[in-house]
């Protein structure tokens, strides 16, 4: 978003908070608490709310920790973040083997183009994953694709 590299979560976290801001600065009230978080989403939205110029600081203890925003004189609205377009991943006709042996391997496509095995235990960040039982695949716009797929 705009020179800031938020992982997807956090991107979506910052552009509700964002909307938000803006049904606020809207509004006839001068003053918003909004719901507790943890402290690095609290600081996720302090910087937010510094571009808007709204005066923040926060309030209460524990999980009940919770940031208050206040209107200035200074509070503005300023360019929306743009969300980033989702990266799609096309390898053309680069075919990747599967060994005949191990049919109906699990496959993934990871966010960073990797592909790999799937298994439970490695959390991999991925697209799409999906058994192979052919002895090849492709990827075609974000899609692990055999050779019966039309998109083959």
């Amino acid at each position: 978003m705009q020179g800031i590299d938020y992982k997807e979560k956090d991107e979506e976290f910052v552009l509700r908070h964002e909307e938000l801001l803006v049904e606020f600065f809207e509004s006839d009230d001068d003053e918003l608490s909004l719901e507790p978080m943890n402290s690095y989403y609290r600081r996720l939205v302090h910087n937010l709310a510094k571009r808007y110029q709204y005066k923040t600081h926060s309030e209460g203890e524990g999980d009940q920790r919770h940031i208050v925003l206040t209107k200035t004189p200074k509070t503005k609205l300023v360019d929306r973040i743009q969300k980033k377009p989702p990266i799609i991943w096309d390898f053309g006709d680069r075919e990747y083997f599967i060994d005949p042996l191990n049919k109906g391997l699990e496959v993934y496509l990871g966010k960073d183009g990797s592909i790999g095995v799937y298994e439970d235990r490695n959390n991999a960040d991925y697209i799409t994953k999906k058994k192979v039982y052919s002895n090849s695949f492709k990827i075609r716009r974000n899609k692990i694709v055999e050779i019966d797929n039309d998109e083959w």
